[in-house]
């Protein structure tokens, strides 16, 4: 969606680049993770897994077991010098596939700590996307989820996906649907995201985004269909939909609320063998429904939260834009597409404001069947659906020959979707994953002083790390940033001060200075022991932000100080700052925003306390 896009996008962007500076209706039970629940997976690699019941993403099979073998499903009579596994009555279903997701960071590690194995993204850093796209094809222990996606989504010259800062290739015409596509392709796309807005793509249009025309649309979508790639499109709206199965999209990427669908919409999508992925966790988002402060406060999840998924989760988005039924109208789109025999796929759009990676797909379970699904007809749609309708290899399904991804539960999912949460061991490739209860907690080095400096006579940090400029020129940005030493400072003994500007060339400028702690994003400090950031700050009037990055994500957490003429102190509580996992702390900065085009402060006296 595009509201929601622009703060994944923000996020990703700064969070990641930034990361490369020199340096229930149930009362809720806690998931087991004691020892004698642990998977353990013989040498030889071969085990069955008895006294089960088994979903293969289409059917329940009780009173069964699961054969595997290096790797992969095998016929338990294939399978020689097997261990068995006692599965103790659990309830076996295929490792779970979030068919949209934006992907960066440590966004493939949380998902699989969640069950999801799979993940479909629908536009990130092409680089990110390159780099994970190897390990899909192997079998070997990860503890990541596989990743496919489609790359750079397909817009116009200013239209959704250009307003970052970066940047990305654009189409003005139908004929240039088959290099564009072919262009995405070699790039290595595994399908292809088209970005429409039929009231945009009108040339009279007065919004702030430009969209490509219905005859463009169209020809990408034969452009893609040419060189055998799904076309799915990215709508806002029900005359959007329209056009994109008019012009033979495969899917939609969203549903819509606002506007009921029209009958013509569904016959037609239910005619050319369409699917919806209706993201409904992003769109409850949208409409403030508190699905996020619902995981938190009342689900299995709630004791077992890490910092960074806790905060994401925390606030929806809240629009003022959209009207009270939006929602409910989303939700009766997705049971009238579903009712007619349209297939439905979950997917979150995870991580925009309001999801997390992993964690909401799970609550976009109950979101389907709140939308008519049966639990089993849900769980299809996060298995065997995608399988069926990406190419994506023998994932999504535990018959014979699919790898090896699967998730032990303890309650049986049919008699209510939020079992799912009740997982007790999660495997990828055959192998035992961490699951979000029992993952590794890394500490840093825990500091014996919280002095960071005085600045007496240089720049240097006593805690550690070096002081280091920061500016969205790493985004094709023009904002600019200078660190020097000056002898005088609030109490006349020295001080780090920071100049520069913020320009206008990226969307979402910053300026500043970060004290990194390590040369990477790999450690950091343990500063869990402190309570608050303690800093003497003069300088140009505004407000600043305080910034933080951890080892764990790359997403910055941020609070705002202000500054003024006057020397003034400023202390910031830790807590006040959230997401923060403060045992593993990479960075603090202190950045200017497109509030102050010129800017200068001084800072001083820098410790925790």
């Amino acid at each position: 969606m595009r509201f929601s896009i622009i703060i994944v996008v923000l996020i990703a962007l700064i969070g990641l680049l930034i990361s490369v500076l020199p340096t229930p209706e149930e009362t809720p039970q806690p998931a087991k993770n004691t020892a004698e629940t642990s998977l353990v997976i013989p040498a030889n690699g071969s085990y069955r897994i008895t006294n089960i019941s088994v979903f293969d993403g289409q059917q329940w099979h009780d009173d069964a077991e699961l054969a595997v073998h290096d790797g992969r499903i095998v016929n338990s009579a294939s399978v020689i010098d097997a261990t068995v596994v006692d599965g103790q009555g659990g309830f076996v279903i295929p490792g779970l596939i979030d068919a949209h997701t934006h992907s960066w960071g440590n966004a493939l590690q949380q998902s699989l700590q969640y069950g999801v194995t799979t993940t479909l993204d629908m536009f990130t850093d092409t680089r990110f996307f390159l780099a994970k796209k190897d390990q899909r094809s192997g079998l070997t222990a990860v503890q990541e989820a596989d990743l496919f996606s489609s790359g750079v989504l397909v817009t116009s010259a200013g239209g959704h996906g250009t307003e970052y800062g970066i940047a990305i290739p654009t189409i003005a015409r139908p004929e240039e649907a088959g290099n564009f596509v072919a262009a995405r392709l070699a790039e290595g796309s595994d399908y292809i995201k088209i970005v429409y807005d039929a009231a945009a793509s009108h040339p009279d249009h007065k919004g702030r985004f430009t969209s490509i025309d219905y005859d463009t649309l169209a020809a990408v979508v034969g452009a893609a269909h040419d060189q055998n790639a799904l076309a799915v499109v990215h709508v806002m709206d029900l005359t959007s939909a329209e056009h994109a199965a008019k012009a033979g999209a495969d899917g939609l990427v969203h549903t819509f609320g606002g506007t009921p669908a029209s009958d013509e919409l569904i016959a037609l999508m239910k005619s050319q063998n369409m699917f919806v992925i209706p993201t409904l966790s992003i769109l409850a988002s949208l409409a403030g429904e508190g699905r996020g402060q619902a995981l938190i406060k009342d689900s299995v999840f709630s004791t077992h939260l890490a910092a960074d998924v806790k905060h994401a989760i925390a606030n929806d988005i809240a629009s003022g834009r959209v009207a009270e039924d939006y929602f409910a109208i989303a939700i009766e789109n997705t049971r009238r597409m579903h009712q007619a025999g349209i297939a439905v796929l979950a997917g979150t759009d995870a991580p925009n404001q309001g999801t997390a990676h992993g964690i909401s797909l799970h609550d976009e379970l109950a979101l389907l069947v709140d939308s008519g699904l049966s639990p089993s007809e849900a769980l299809t749609a996060a298995t065997y659906l995608p399988y069926s309708t990406f190419n994506i290899g023998e994932r999504g399904h535990l018959r014979s020959g699919a790898r090896a991804d699967f998730i032990v539960l303890n309650k049986d999912p049919r008699t209510h979707i939020k079992h799912t949460q009740h997982i007790r061991w999660i495997v990828k490739n055959g192998f035992p994953a961490s699951a979000y209860f029992n993952t590794q907690h890394t500490a840093g080095e825990t500091p014996a002083t919280g002095l960071v400096s005085q600045f007496d006579t240089d720049l240097k940090s006593q805690l550690g790390g070096r002081f280091v400029v920061s500016t969205d020129q790493m985004m094709q940005g023009n904002s600019t940033a200078t660190i020097t030493h000056v002898a005088q400072g609030c109490h006349d003994n020295g001080a780090l001060k920071v100049s520069g500007t913020v320009g206008k060339q990226f969307p979402y400028p910053w300026s500043g200075v970060f004290l990194m702690f390590t040369e990477s994003m790999d450690a950091g400090y343990n500063l869990s022991n402190f309570k608050r950031i303690v800093f003497d700050v003069t300088g140009t009037e505004n407000v600043f932000r305080l910034m933080v990055l951890t080892s764990q994500t790359g997403r910055p957490s941020e609070v705002n100080f202000t500054v003024t003429g006057q020397c003034r102190q400023v202390s910031v509580n830790l807590s006040d700052i959230g997401g923060v996992d403060w045992t593993n702390v990479s960075g603090i900065g202190w950045v200017a925003g497109a509030a102050t085009p010129d800017f200068n402060f001084e800072l001083d006296n820098i410790y925790f306390e």
